[in-house]
């Protein structure tokens, strides 16, 4: 599947913007910001500009805003060009929800460049080199880590999870050469991580009725250099190996930053909400492969969508 682009401009330069559109597309589903069809546009029909524009960074994985001569401004006496202040507020929203990685400032070379803006990745056309520009982006965004921390909650949650559950565990039976249940040594252990296709209401509830499908019963692990003991859902095979299964709650923390951010939307748990769902869980499983590879885990853990 295609990374998603998000394309601001003012709507004196759309045509800038339909070109920039035009040189990505065939690597990236390139949205613009006047883009009229209904699943795909940022700006709805009879809702609030401020609170589509809360969702917009959301629902892509970078951000292009075009900043062009639109303004004069005074700055001490001196007269400059400047790019239109919702241009301005929208690369900060962006950079703020995509992170400095993700989000890019392609600024025509007539425009006072900010000081406040150093460190971002400002590219600066005119009307001769545009396309070399929007090349150079589309590099730059095609070398970008799909695991680098943003600002989403399932990031972070991943990264917590992993580090203070799933690796305690793994280090455990990697370190003893096996695993006690009950009294009883497994020498091969195998676990399994539940990550759901849709979070319900009540996701204990949820995990719950995967579990009696299962038949897993809970046991407890000690695990060294830790006072507390895990709690597990297991299960035993016929080989006489011993499965692990967990169902990370977790994913709970997506559902309420998202009603923090958009109650409406969590409100009415329609498609907009369901997609804003969906691409963070899809984000949760992903960063968390990428820390099971990292760590040289995959032959032992394995990630179940479901």
């Amino acid at each position: 599947m295609k990374k998603r682009i998000f394309i601001g401009s003012s709507s004196e330069e759309k045509a800038t913007a339909e070109q920039v559109q035009r040189l990505l597309k065939k690597d990236f589903d390139v949205v613009i910001w006047d883009d009229n069809l209904w699943d795909r546009s940022v700006f709805k029909l009879n809702n609030n500009f401020l609170h589509d524009l809360m969702k917009a960074p959301l629902k892509f994985d970078f951000g292009i805003l075009i900043g062009t001569p639109d303004d004069r401004v005074v700055v001490r006496k001196k007269t400059y060009l400047q790019a239109r202040d919702n241009i301005l507020f929208e690369l900060g929203l962006f950079i703020g929800r995509l992170g400095l990685q993700r989000t890019c400032f392609l600024v025509h070379k007539d425009v006072k460049k900010m000081s406040d803006l150093d460190g971002i990745f400002f590219s600066r056309f005119s009307d001769d080199n545009l396309e070399e520009k929007v090349e150079e982006i589309k590099d730059f965004f095609l070398q970008t880590d799909p695991d680098d921390f943003n600002f989403f909650p399932s990031n972070t949650l991943a990264f917590g999870y992993f580090e203070n559950f799933v690796k305690a565990i793994c280090s455990k039976i990697i370190n003893d050469g096996n695993l006690e249940i009950e009294g009883t040594n497994f020498t091969t252990c195998s676990f399994d991580i539940i990550i759901p296709n849709k979070i319900d209401d009540d996701i204990n509830l949820q995990f719950e009725i995967i579990k009696k499908k299962i038949g897993v019963k809970e046991a407890v692990i000690k695990c060294s250099g830790r006072d507390r003991k895990f709690h597990v859902n297991i299960e035993k095979l016929d080989s006489g190996e011993i499965k692990i299964h967990d169902f990370p709650t977790t994913l709970t923390g997506i559902n309420y930053a998202i009603k923090e951010l958009l109650p409406e939307e969590f409100k009415k748990n329609g498609k907009e909400y369901q997609n804003i769902l969906s691409r963070e869980l899809d984000k949760f499983a992903h960063t968390l492969q990428n820390l099971i590879d990292r760590n040289s885990l995959s032959e032992f853990v394995k990630i179940i969508r479901q």
